[in-house]
This record gives C-alpha cells, sequence and structure tokens, in this order.
C-alpha cells in the first residue's frame, strides 16, 4: 500500500476508541523510514501531528544502569539467561511508563526485543481502548505472516501471528 492510503486506513482505526489498538506497519528499512517522516507530518484524529517514532533499543539500553549493563555483558556468553530477563523488564517498564500518554504509540528499532526472544504478551495485553500502539516492523508478508528481517537468511524471525490483526497491519509498497 501507499504511505498515504496506509495513514487513511490507520485514521480510521484509531478514531475507534475501543478494542484492540495494535498495528503495525511492514516494509524495508528506507520505506519504514520515509513512513515515518510522513506520518509524522500528517495530523491523528484529534488534528495533531502524530509522534515521531520511538527506538525501543535504544529507550532499553537507556533504562539499564551503565554498570549493570558492562557487568552483563562482560558474563553474558556464559549466562545469557540474565541478560534476557534484564531486557525484558526494561522493555515492559518501558511500554508501562508509555500506557498513560495519549495518541498514538510509535515504536522502531525492535532488534533487540527480537534479538533475546522476549515477547510481546505485555504489548499485546496494554494495547487495547485508549492505549494506542503501532509497530514499524522491517520485513515482509509472506503468505499472510510478517517475516521479519528477511535479508537476515537464518536470522529471520516471525512476527507471532494473533498479535497484530490481519485488518490492522499494512505493507508499504516500494
Amino acid at each position: 500500500m501507499k504511505p498515504v492510503d496506509i495513514i487513511e486506513n490507520l485514521r480510521v482505526h484509531l478514531s475507534r476508541k475501543t478494542g484492540r489498538q495494535l498495528y503495525g506497519v511492514v516494509g524495508s528499512y528506507k520505506a519504514l523510514a520515509d513512513f515515518a517522516e510522513r506520518l509524522h507530518r500528517a495530523k491523528d484524529t484529534d488534528d495533531k501531528r502524530f509522534r515521531k517514532p520511538l527506538s525501543v533499543t535504544r529507550s532499553v539500553l537507556e533504562l539499564i544502569p551503565d554498570d549493570e549493563f558492562r557487568d552483563l555483558v562482560d558474563h553474558e556468553a556464559q549466562m545469557p539467561r540474565p541478560t534476557a530477563a534484564n531486557v525484558r523488564r526494561a522493555f515492559e517498564s518501558l511500554i508501562e511508563s508509555k500506557q498513560k500518554t495519549r495518541g498514538l504509540l510509535i515504536l522502531n528499532d525492535l532488534e533487540l526485543i527480537w534479538a533475546y526472544n522476549i515477547e510481546f504478551s505485555k504489548l499485546r495485553s496494554l494495547a487495547a481502548d485508549n492505549f494506542q500502539v503501532l509497530l514499524l516492523l522491517p520485513g515482509r508478508l509472506e503468505a499472510g505472516r510478517v517475516m521479519m528481517y528477511p535479508e537476515a537468511g537464518e536470522g529471520r524471525y516471525t512476527l507471532p501471528s494473533p498479535l497484530i490483526a490481519e485488518d490492522h497491519l499494512w505493507e508499504l509498497s516500494d
């Protein structure tokens, strides 16, 4: 779909204030960056500009204290579980801290979440009614599934299928 069509579809969905409010846009990194710029210039249903995307990776790393992060990195090879647990807690804390903000929360740079196989269950349960979330997902749709990072070969991931409703997910055309 073209960015303008996705934005219009998104506005229609956002005007409904109840139900699951988790959305996704799939495309290449460049297409997603261009889309984010266009979205930021557009107006939401309250006639305000959409926010700029929030980098999940950067935000999660900022939530882990430097000393703790250095210790995690030093011991990650021998004990990867504590690192993943810290990333999960920081991600959940980030989502909870943004829950009170009004308007659409746009998240990008989810690589750290994928790298540590963090569940999206917290996001799924909170993205309802007045908490609206849009994920910018580098990948493509294949047979109705979102294939993340398709150029990564063995390192690609599949978005959990029940995470985003089919009519809340759009693929950018290049």
